[in-house]
């Protein structure tokens, strides 16, 4: 049975592997390809070698097929990488995973696979079994519905592909991606775990553990297993890394108090990728989310409404993370202990506003929403959350009567809309 650890990582490979379903494609054409040639074969001695199809014909359409769907599949994937490079650049070149991800894509390419690789094998049989006449009537036929299944996903891939490109769809996605990911990421605390107030309170006592292993940041954090090797040893793990964070070999990822645990066995608790992943780190959504914010706000661009639009998600995220237990944990078992450093609240509420409130500033409709956002969050939420949230809004009006003193009053006026909205 896989532990939580390789399951970890075959999903990620699962999530970051584009070419599975289109291969799939290919391997379904071959066996259906393989089962034919006896249906084939049955159903010509059935008709005692009459020709329902002639052999010129079969080989013509047989050959349109397989040529025309090359010539379509390679158009139709050429302005899917359009699209792709179009949300990279309108939105964040961080969202070209969320664009990639779309198993619709992948699908479709699968079934223009197959049908290819089916027609040019039933290509092959025309004319074969000792028969110069011989026509593979059921290949013929197969090969005809899968170019109208071709027909119906390209229809599905242009209504799925305009409907992943429209500004509301990619926020609305990556804000759910966001607040699930919270859910899971944070789960209620268990009798053997307890939420600690700072995240390293022995990072400078015991002895430092460097990072052995490939460079890149950090996906996710085994702490199952990070527990088992603090309970193995009897020691105390407390890492100084969490979930995107960047390491290369060397970097200080952990402090033990106790006996001594090799660099690498505390490696191996780290799922290490080249790029931060949507589907596992539970902060990673809220980052593409602000800066989807950061592009419409940018001079080149100027589209505060987009801004706004994202700030709508950005608020169900806030709430989201303010129902999770956020914070450093520990987990203790049989003389062990380990220490997860996780994002506290106010980390959570400095991704969410910080760069906004500071590029926002000149559009009244980025101040309106920020200004509803708060408030409406500041009585809503429990006591503890207020603080950071309260020091928000004081920077917010703060920063409109300074640079707008003669309309502040209308700048600050909360809009959930930005402007069209207000009561």
């Amino acid at each position: 049975m896989l532990t939580t650890f390789a399951l970890l990582r075959v999903r990620l490979w699962w999530e970051r592997s584009v070419w599975v379903l289109p291969l799939l494609g290919v391997l379904v054409a071959w066996v259906l390809a393989q089962v034919l040639v006896g249906v084939d074969a049955y159903l010509f001695a059935l008709l005692g070698g009459q020709r329902v199809i002639s052999t010129g014909a079969a080989i013509a359409l047989l050959s349109a097929v397989a040529g025309g769907m090359v010539t379509f599949t390679g158009f139709v994937f050429s302005v899917v990488l359009l699209v792709v490079q179009y949300g990279s650049t309108a939105y964040s070149p961080r969202a070209v995973a969320y664009f990639l991800r779309s198993r619709l894509t992948q699908a479709v390419l699968g079934v223009f696979l197959c049908t290819i690789t089916f027609s040019l094998l039933s290509l092959i049989s025309v004319g074969s079994s000792g028969r110069a006449d011989f026509v593979p009537l059921a290949s013929v036929l197969l090969t005809t519905g899968l170019l109208v299944a071709s027909l119906v996903a390209f229809l599905a891939l242009l209504q799925g592909v305009g409907k992943r490109i429209r500004v509301d769809t990619v926020v609305s996605d990556i804000g759910h991606q966001s607040r699930v990911m919270l859910r899971r990421a944070f789960p209620v605390e268990s009798g053997s775990s307890r939420l600690l107030d700072r995240a390293a309170d022995e990072r400078d006592r015991g002895e430092v553990i460097r990072y052995a292993g490939r460079p890149g940041q950090i996906v996710a954090v085994d702490a199952a297993r990070l527990l088992r090797l603090a309970r193995r040893h009897a020691c105390r793990i407390v890492l100084t890394v969490r979930a995107g964070d960047a390491v290369s070999v060397g970097s200080r990822v952990a402090v033990v108090t106790g006996t001594d645990v090799e660099d690498r066995q505390v490696s191996r608790c780290l799922v290490v990728d080249q790029e931060r992943s949507l589907r596992f780190d539970p902060l990673y959504g809220l980052r593409i989310l602000t800066d989807i914010s950061l592009r419409a706000l940018s001079p080149a661009v100027h589209d505060p409404t987009t801004a706004v639009r994202s700030l709508d998600e950005v608020e169900g995220v806030l709430r989201t993370a303010a129902a999770v237990p956020l914070g450093a944990i520990q987990l203790t078992s049989a003389g062990g202990a380990a220490v997860v450093p996780r994002a506290s609240w106010q980390d959570v509420v400095d991704l969410a506003l910080l760069e906004v409130l500071a590029a926002g500033v000149d559009a009244p409709q980025v101040t309106r929403r920020l200004r509803v956002l708060l408030d409406d969050l500041i009585a809503d939420l429990p006591d503890q959350h207020r603080p950071p949230l309260l020091v928000y809004r004081t920077r917010l009006v703060e920063r409109v009567q300074h640079r707008y003193p003669d309309d502040a009053v209308a700048r600050l006026t909360g809009d959930h809309q930005g402007i069209g909205g207000s009561s």
